[in-house]
């Protein structure tokens, strides 16, 4: 079959601000483009620009385009009463080059409705290409401290008529789907869950993590993980296993970093990665026994499915579509801020480790979450709508 054309709106995407900001959306794109060509746009502010000037950047792989748009960032409050108009004057721009150069796109998909999704619409209006949605934002979900119901009437009115007005919802999880149609408006959705790069995330029974047991904790470390109660966790467990350690990946905040020199654990059973690459992030997971996510709320952590992939058994908080990753096979569950349960699953963890079998989680996540598999997902979608408006 053909390959189709699909132009991807990106309201977040790695840019030079923010290079880990929609990293997940990325994959997606690179999971597609094994069977269709994905050319994405996204636009990003950048203070440091002269007025009026643009910068593109555009980045192509087989099968994938990523056309990086920077504009000036409106920094006054009058300003920014403008960068609407900016914003989607540039936008208009993007497009208007994509379609010169490639011809109209056999539809449009967009990535976090908000603001991107006001573009499939206009898409939609003026050549009559529908367009498809993917949510990631867990604004939706009730622990998060942005909350969708403390949202103006503007903002709610024009998220449901983006997603009313979409082909088709594809949340990252079942339960965003369940949210988005209670708080939102009632949507038929299909989900697409996060992917894994295969190429790096796989069961490797030649790397040992060592004699120590060794959990895993990898996240940006900000209040919706909650990393401060695994320390606060770990220490505790720690009493009664000493030779038990703690990897944890990605930028530490200082008053975290405090919080572990306090329990004397620090570089002994406690020890930091910082930011590292992406195949690195994979050598740690195969490496370890056991990943740890305590979080306070969640869509469908990429983490988690990375260390599956890796055949990593997982401690994690039973909130938003966690529960659809993890089954008595390949990990606990317990209930979010209980530090008690979490002790307890360390523990348990550890007793009932020789239970798990590595090799056959890695096999049944990569069955469901591999490059290849999502993205053939993805095509069948493209196709059906794209069928459906011929």
């Amino acid at each position: 079959m053909s390959r189709k054309k699909i132009l991807w709106l990106c309201s977040w995407y790695p840019d030079k601000m923010e290079p880990f900001n929609g990293d997940f959306i990325q994959r997606h794109a690179a999971a597609a483009a094994l069977y269709n060509d994905i050319y994405v746009i996204h636009l990003a502010g950048d203070s440091s620009l002269p007025t009026n000037i643009e910068e593109h950047i555009t980045n192509t792989a087989e099968g994938l385009t990523e056309h990086l748009v920077y504009y000036k960032k409106p920094t006054s409050f009058f300003k920014k009463l403008r960068s609407y108009y900016r914003w989607a004057k540039v936008t208009h721009h993007a497009i208007r080059l994509y379609i010169k150069a490639h011809g109209k796109p056999d539809l449009v998909h967009v990535h976090v409705p908000m603001v991107a999704g006001l573009w499939g619409g206009r898409i939609k209006r003026k050549y009559g290409i529908p367009y498809v949605i993917t949510e990631h934002w867990t604004i939706y979900q009730p622990q998060n401290e942005l909350k969708y119901g403390q949202q103006k009437t503007l903002f709610k009115s024009v998220l449901r008529r983006i997603i009313k007005g979409s082909k088709m919802l594809l949340p990252v999880s079942r339960d965003l789907g369940l949210l988005i149609n209670k708080l939102v408006t009632e949507k038929d959705f299909t989900v697409v869950e996060n992917v894994a790069n295969e190429k790096y995330f796989y069961y490797d029974e030649n790397k040992n993590p060592g004699t120590a047991f060794r959990f895993l904790h990898v996240s940006n470390m900000t209040y919706q993980k909650n990393a401060e109660g695994i320390i606060e966790g770990f220490t505790e467990f720690q009493k009664k296993f000493q030779e038990a350690e703690l990897v944890i990946v990605g930028s530490v905040p200082v008053e975290m970093k405090q919080l572990m020199e306090k329990t004397g654990l620090l570089d002994k059973n406690i020890f930091l990665r910082g930011e590292i690459s992406y195949a690195a992030v994979a050598g740690e997971m195969q490496q370890a026994n056991a990943l740890v996510m305590f979080s306070r709320f969640e869509n469908s952590p990429c983490s988690i499915i990375e260390a599956l992939c890796c055949g990593l058994p997982v401690i994690a908080t039973d909130v938003g579509g966690i529960s659809e990753l993890l089954n008595e096979n390949n990990g606990l569950l317990i209930d979010s801020l209980d530090k008690k349960a979490l002790v307890a699953a360390f523990e348990k963890m550890v007793n009932n480790y020789p239970g798990y079998n590595r090799k056959k989680i890695a096999e049944q996540a990569t069955s469901r979450f591999s490059y290849p598999v999502i993205g053939k997902k993805l095509d069948v979608i493209y196709t059906t709508v794209s069928a459906e408006k011929n």
